[in-house]
């Protein structure tokens, strides 16, 4: 899809400027931002640590100062989780540099335009403002056909609630129907779905993310979650389901919620149930890192030893408030 998103934002480009009226930017406040969704994990998606890719599998191995994998972990997550809707965002990005090319009282559209990328295909953007929502759309269509020939790429949806760009929103990625009509999806080609739910009405601002796998019998749906407050705290929570974790014939459900500082560190839980995990029990790893992603803390639950002590890690109480 990403591929998608350039070619068109190449179509963006080429297009002519011009002035907004004070109902355009209604409308364009109604699209989501990179600091409205964006996860911020201190440290760059470059980020490497000696050691990281070592998988550890005995704590009394884990000594003080070592590169911290749930970090890395944390790390990789954040980094999927922005690189999903990377595309996205740009693309919103470009269309609030034009202004429309049909304004109606309730409709803003920008386009239709070739889509160079499709040959013999043209592409628009437009929103529709309800009574109590905005929706819009990202559609194709083969060039000469009527209106009815207009199909969805992306759907999305805001219902504001005071304030600039405060309320609830939702965009999807309608993958399947995109293959469907030939398109190139580019990374996404292994997805149905990529669904994007956030709220930014009130404190911490919230995100999640549903990866909805093409073949579910061979891959699992993937769920992010996001939060953040002032000052650099943030949250970000990852689950996948049925997947095989430890050794043995059944699938385990993962789950991972990493909480971190803007300069402090971090603190990480790793939960594994079901599957070979005996009945009953979940098997938990604590970690803290520093501000240098390094170990400052680790405990299992299925061991007596600990690693560090559990003051060094810095305070995220305020974040584990549902």
């Amino acid at each position: 899809m990403r591929n998608c998103w350039l070619l068109l934002l190449g179509c963006l480009a080429a297009a002519c400027g011009g002035n907004f009226s004070n109902d355009d930017l209604e409308f364009l406040n109604a699209l989501p931002t990179r600091e409205d969704l964006a996860s911020e994990l201190p440290g760059s998606s470059g980020t490497v640590l000696e050691g990281g890719l070592r998988r550890r599998t005995d704590a009394l191995a884990v000594a003080v100062g070592e590169p911290s994998e749930l970090y890395r972990d944390t790390r990789e997550a954040s980094d999927t989780f922005n690189n999903g809707m990377d595309g996205l965002l740009t693309l919103l990005e470009e269309i609030r540099k034009l202004p429309p090319t049909t304004r109606e009282p309730e409709l803003r559209v920008w386009g239709p335009w070739p889509a160079p990328e499709h040959p013999g295909h043209e592409v628009r953007f437009a929103m529709k403002r309800e009574p109590e929502r905005f929706i819009y759309l990202l559609q194709y269509r083969t060039r000469g056909a009527g209106e009815e020939g207009w199909w969805s790429a992306l759907e999305g949806s805001f219902q504001p609630d005071g304030g600039l760009r405060k309320g609830t929103g939702a965009v999807r990625l309608l993958v399947k129907e995109t293959k469907a009509h030939g398109f190139d999806v580019g990374g996404l080609a292994n997805l149905d779905l990529l669904e994007i739910v956030y709220q930014t009405r009130a404190l911490p601002i919230t995100v999640r993310m549903r990866f909805v796998p093409a073949a579910p019998r061979t891959a699992s749906e993937i769920l992010y979650a996001y939060r953040e407050l002032p000052g650099g705290l943030g949250e970000m929570g990852f689950l996948l389901e049925d997947t095989d974790i430890l050794p043995g014939t059944r699938k385990e459900d993962l789950a991972i919620i990493s909480r971190w500082t803007k300069d402090q560190g971090g603190v990480g839980i790793i939960s594994v149930t079901g599957g070979d995990v005996p009945m009953g029990f979940t098997a938990t790893q604590v970690e803290c890192w520093d501000a240098s992603f390094r170990v400052t803390y680790l405990k299992r639950s299925w061991e007596t030893a600990e690693v560090g002590s559990a003051s060094a890690c810095p305070d995220v109480s305020a974040l584990e408030q549902p």
